[in-house]
């Protein structure tokens, strides 16, 4: 995924400043406060970085690229502080600069674990997702979105109750036949849906890997309840199954009607 921008020259600097260009942060204490029997987890000022047909999830490790001025700002940002970004998907993706209402609401902080020089005005950023959060102000829009962050609970449940159990495991028998239908080797990925057996965390698993679209993938994330959201998730990839079912039907047949083409033509140049 991409952002679009330019890398400041301080950015620049602190790109150029070690090799390799890799750069790994220690992890830093989350500011706290406890509201009735909930931990709720608050920053006063987090630099807020909207993408681009992206949706990231907590606990989730992903890698992206960014380029957009305000987006490099916002992470250098970040990176001046204790390396936490809030990210929060756009509605449009064709807004250069999208403002509070081109957001989604519920987004993620993430801790940034690795920044990458690619190219030009490009930088990777691989990071983690923590935890769903909303912007409860926005502070300021120049030279970055920044906003005073606050971590949304999920509601509770029960995630062995028989139909949690139900939908775990259908989730990860989904998946697997999604792995298999996009042809990508994900041993690790496959033996960690099968260890997971916390309704959200398949969940959240499922949507960050799957491939239907963004907004979907921004509405599964405002999912508070957590064997809601598996249940979505599964619906989801129930139809994206059938769509990449279709699409590989379609694409054998066309091979097919190639190979009959060149077939004939080998047989009258004959």
């Amino acid at each position: 995924m991409r952002e679009g921008g330019r890398v400041t020259a301080s950015f620049a600097r602190f790109l150029r400043g070690a090799a390799p260009q890799y750069h790994e942060f220690p992890r830093a204490p989350l500011p706290r406060r406890l509201r009735g029997k909930e931990r709720i987890l608050i920053s006063e000022k987090m630099p807020v970085l909207p993408l681009r047909g992206l949706t990231v999830f907590p606990r989730q490790l992903i890698h992206f690229d960014v380029g957009r001025e305000k987006s490099v700002k916002a992470l250098e940002l970040a990176m001046k502080g204790d390396q936490r970004v809030f990210l929060i998907t756009q509605k449009d993706i064709l807004d250069d600069e999208p403002t509070e209402n081109g957001l989604y609401r519920i987004g993620t902080v993430a801790k940034v674990k690795q920044v990458l020089r690619v190219q030009g005005d490009l930088v990777r950023v691989l990071v983690e997702g923590e935890y769903r959060a909303l912007v409860k102000d926005y502070l300021q829009e120049e030279p970055c979105l920044t906003g005073r962050v606050e971590s949304v609970p999920e509601q509770s449940c029960d995630p062995n109750s028989p139909k949690a159990e139900a939908l775990m495991r259908e989730a990860v028998l989904l998946f697997d036949e999604f792995l298999e239908l996009i042809q990508k080797p994900a041993q690790e990925l496959q033996l960690r849906i099968l260890a997971l057996h916390e309704p959200g965390f398949l969940a959240d698993t499922i949507g960050q890997h799957a491939t239907f679209g963004y907004q979907e993938k921004a509405k599964l994330l405002a999912q508070l309840n957590p064997v809601r959201r598996l249940d979505m998730a599964l619906r989801l990839l129930r139809h994206e199954l059938e769509v990449l079912k279709l699409e590989s039907e379609m694409q054998d047949k066309t091979r097919e009607q190639i190979d009959r083409g060149q077939r004939d033509y080998y047989l009258r140049e004959q």
